[in-house]
């Protein structure tokens, strides 16, 4: 009897990718912010929400340029993943660094740095939106709460993929039987583009939100919308 194809997981890039390389069915993100929300955190969320809007003349804030500080951050963190040591060739000498725990290092370095930067940027699209008008700015203040209440679930979500990765250098590892050398082995560099292609569907995930607040700021000044890269 032939077995029957794993079917592909839906989600975003980042769910599949991941449940790819693990071998395992993806769980909804649905399913998991459900179980998110403390209910302290839930209390500031209502708080925020019961408040009274502000009244008062909006400022002018071009959506134009946001969408530009969006294209700009999500260039320059792709730009630092590609260009991070763990993808770069091997340094010269008797022992280059192919053990797991090097990559383990660059990896958290890799997704702290993606971490602080959609925050950044989200917090900047948060004070576009305050100055944009009271219903905006109010907008602003849920996703500050959301933020806050949902940076440590979703550190310890995103997390996950550093012991994926761990079971995908050590599964390719043990299948390789090429001879040590000072240069990197094939199956290394399959690895690489495995742990390159799940930090950039990582940066996806992380700039949601921020794509959230962009589209909250309306169109551009000349009719167009920010487009997310394929």
């Amino acid at each position: 009897m032939q077995s029957q194809p794993r079917p592909t997981p839906s989600g975003p890039r980042f769910v599949r990718q991941l449940a790819q390389l693990a071998d395992a069915p993806a769980h909804p993100l649905s399913q998991l912010l459900s179980h998110w929300l403390e209910w302290k955190q839930a209390v500031a969320l209502a708080r925020v929400l019961d408040a009274p809007a502000g009244t008062g003349p909006a400022a002018v804030s071009p959506a134009g340029d946001a969408a530009a500080e969006l294209a700009e951050a999500r260039a320059a963190l792709a730009q630092s993943i590609g260009r991070d040591r763990a993808f770069a060739a091997p340094p010269e000498g008797p022992r280059p660094p192919f053990e797991w725990s090097y990559f383990q290092q660059r990896h958290m370095a890799l997704q702290h740095l993606l971490e602080s930067g959609s925050g950044r940027l989200r917090e900047t699209l948060r004070q576009r939106l305050a100055a944009r008008s009271p219903a905006l700015a109010r907008l602003a203040a849920v996703d500050a709460v959301m933020e806050q209440a949902l940076a440590r679930p979703t550190r310890s979500l995103l997390g996950r993929a550093t012991a994926v990765l761990e079971h995908r250098f050590q599964e390719l590892l043990s299948a390789s039987d090429e001879a040590p050398g000072t240069e990197a082995p094939a199956w290394l560099e399959r690895f690489r583009h495995d742990m390159h292609e799940l930090l950039l569907a990582e940066l996806d995930i992380r700039l949601q939100p921020a794509e959230g607040l962009l589209a909250a700021l309306g169109p551009a000044p000349d009719g167009t919308h920010a487009t997310n890269p394929p």
